[in-house]
């Protein structure tokens, strides 16, 4: 890795893998204690002088228990973390004989890589939430308090007013899919005689805790939903029966619930109802948690997010502005898995949200719709082959690309490299054709000898006048629908032009003012946009893709019960007509529907019986990993339990011909008794055989 390569850290942190960094680092305080940042006089407490005890809270904060083992290692999911159930903590300075600085102040975090976060790498971690500043003396008493769990996992975006957790705005939520391992943190600034908390100074680093035997360990968190693929869902219908399959690999998945109702009413099923989980209890692997079915009445705590992630990956966008739960907005939660396709597909021919344009196969950076998906322009650092010479994605204008996107050369009135002078068109005789300037006729310009001339509007010195400044070659003043771009001005930036056609039409590529259409600008660019109205409201009649509104645009318009864009279908959550296919409590994951136990992680298939025949019910299987995060399937099975046909059916048809006993009637003279007698006789089954069916037929 070069020296401060930056990347790699990210890259180990978006993977899931930048847990606390040495949580098992020694304390930077010797055991004895360390001095004050004069060197003298009496020493800060060490390390081991402190405690640090977590808790579980209940939903008001009140402190219900001290967390064990179990409540470090599989607590803290996503569920909990959007419905704010906090943890408390207590951090106490043992009582002892040591003559401890007093006036020394100590500072106090909650998260990982705090000290990392201080230093100068702040642009790579972003620094922790701060719980306080404190004397020695105060930690004597013990500080109490609580933090939110988002704080474990986010820092703190900088542009906050204040670090506490109370206060301060996250610099990620509750849905970024993260894991790692975090805790208090504890330094004593002035050590090393250098102001705030250096790295070396952090003398507790999240790890230290009398929770555990071992006194040591931060607590983990897991945000991040199963990510194994489950695919081919189906349902086969028996007699008050459906029996569910599946095929999955090994991997993140511990189990499985499957979620019922009458497709009719959307009711959950009476008679297969199962025991939610408990908001205290620790996740055993059986379970899955949702903020609905945790905190139904709202979340305990709130946390204020911010948009700041320096860590977050590449494209990721938020879409809820300051969200104060951490939570999912829209009907289903959790990550979808499945045999399904991301909700904006670039390279579908589909012009979905977020897309300005999608020529499916064409898509490339160098065509008119780039392979993100959005429109080729001049200015944006991709060459548009046929259409642009170059694209620097710059403003400067006499570099190796002008702001016009074309190569530079004599003549196109813009002072290059290697030219002395550069009227464009207006060749005079000062200014050769080869771009140097005569020597034997400085005398002869009027136009570009700085002085404004009868039938000038203006004049700049040599050199200074072109098409592109605010005064052209032709010692004219450069306005907008002139034909000439002014994208290089020397002394008035905002007369700055992207582009010029000399018309002031606003529906074609570049508007009346002088600039690139854009979707969003109010103008609608005919044989391009739709619609444009200038907002960034994505559900009144013109998307902000410049698109109207239209079911399978993944855009949830008025009139519309969901849009899951090209995964509208009949067997998916929402139907090719934009409607539920379930209802909205299946959906959310209510635990109501839930009608099966919990299922292992090797299980392929599941009966659900005491169903009616002839009735239609829905079905939804829901993956979940250790810690209880799901990850439901999109994907919406119905079957229709039928009564069986057989045997014994057949020989009721007959006219009765099975007597009470089950043993068939042979002494009618029917030849219809003798036939199935005979029948059964191949079968190699018989009569008791016929009796027994009848009695243990479902």
């Amino acid at each position: 890795m070069r020296p401060h390569d930056l990347s790699r850290p990210a890259a180990l942190f978006l993977a899931g893998l930048c847990a606390l960094g040495p949580l098992a680092a020694s304390a930077q305080t010797p055991p004895s204690g360390g001095t004050g940042g004069t060197g003298m006089g009496p020493s800060l407490p060490p390390a081991d002088a402190f405690t640090i005890q977590y808790w579980l809270t209940d939903q008001n904060g009140k402190f219900v228990r001290p967390l064990t083992e179990k409540y470090f290692t599989q607590f803290v999911n996503r569920a909990r973390c959007e419905c704010g159930q906090q943890i408390g903590v207590i951090v106490r300075l043992k009582k002892t004989m040591a003559a401890y600085s007093v006036t020394e102040q100590l500072q106090s975090f909650v998260g990982s890589q705090c000290a990392t976060a201080e230093t100068s790498l702040a642009g790579q971690f972003r620094r922790c939430a701060q719980l306080g500043v404190e004397l020695v003396s105060t930690f004597q008493q013990g500080i109490t308090t609580s933090f939110h769990p988002i704080w474990l996992a986010n820092g703190v975006n900088p542009d906050t007013p204040s670090r506490h957790p109370s206060e301060a705005f996250t610099a990620g939520k509750c849905d970024a899919n993260v894991t790692g391992e975090a805790g208090v943190w504890l330094c004593a600034p002035g050590m090393n005689s250098m102001p705030n908390c250096q790295a070396d100074e952090f003398f507790i680093q999240g790890a230290q805790n009398i929770n555990l035997p071992s006194k040591t360990g931060g607590i983990k968190f897991d945000f991040q939903p199963p990510l194994l693929e489950v695919t081919d869902i189906k349902a086969e219908s028996g007699d008050g029966a459906v029996v569910l399959s599946w095929q999955t690999g090994s991997g993140d998945i511990n189990g499985f619930r499957i979620l019922c109702e009458d497709a009719a009413t959307g009711e959950p099923l009476a008679n297969r109802k199962q025991t939610p989980p408990d908001p205290y209890a620790i996740p055993n692997g059986q379970y899955f948690y949702t903020k609905d079915n945790l905190c139904p009445n709202g979340p305990f705590s709130t946390f204020n997010s911010g948009e700041d992630n320096p860590l977050e990956p590449p494209g990721a966008t938020d879409t809820d502005g300051i969200e104060t739960t951490g939570g999912d907005t829209d009907a289903t939660t959790g990550g979808d898995t499945g045999d399904t396709v991301e909700n904006t597909d670039c390279g579908n021919e589909i012009i979905e949200a977020g897309e300005e344009c999608d020529d499916g196969d064409a898509n490339a950076d160098d065509a008119a719709c780039r392979a993100d998906c959005t429109r080729n322009r001049c200015g944006d650092g991709q060459v548009h082959m046929g259409v642009e010479e170059c694209d620097d994605g710059n403003l400067v204008d006499n570099d190796g690309c002008t702001n016009a996107c074309t190569s530079p050369s004599c003549g196109d009135g813009i002072v290059n490299a290697g030219d002395e002078c550069d009227m464009g068109n207006n060749v005079d005789t000062w200014c050769r054709p080869d771009c140097t300037l005569d020597d034997m006729c400085m005398d002869c310009p009027t136009c570009g000898n700085g002085v404004q001339d009868p039938g000038e509007t203006c004049d700049e010195e040599i050199g200074e006048a072109s098409d592109h400044h605010e005064c052209t070659s032709s010692c004219a003043e450069n306005v907008c629908g002139d034909g000439l771009v002014l994208s290089d001005p020397l002394h008035d930036d905002s007369k700055f032009e992207e582009c010029d056609d000399a018309n002031d039409v606003d529906t074609d590529a570049c508007t009346g003012g002088c600039l690139r259409a854009f979707c969003g600008d109010g103008f609608v660019w005919d044989g391009v946009e739709e619609c444009d109205d200038g907002n960034d409201v994505d559900t009144d009649d013109c998307a902000n893709n410049c698109r109207l509104p239209a079911c399978g645009d993944n855009i949830v318009q008025p009139g519309e019960e969901c849009d899951n864009g090209v995964n509208n279908s009949d067997t998916s959550s929402c139907s090719s007509e934009c409607k539920f296919t379930a209802s909205p409590g299946m959906l959310n994951l209510d635990w109501r529907y839930v009608c099966s136990p919990h299922i292992s992680f090797s299980t392929k298939s599941y009966r659900i019986d005491g169903l009616e025949n002839g009735k239609e019910y829905n079905f939804l299987l829901v993956p979940y990993d250790l810690i209880g995060n799901p990850a439901p399937v999109d994907t919406i099975v119905r079957g229709i339990p039928v009564e069986t046909y057989d045997l014994w059916e057949q020989c009721e048809e007959d006219g009765g011909i099975c007597g009470a006993s089950g043993y068939c009637n042979v002494s009618d003279d029917s030849s219809g008794g003798l036939a199935l007698f005979t029948a059964l006789a191949a079968f190699g089954i018989g009569g008791l055989g016929v009796a027994n069916r009848r009695r243990n037929r479902a």
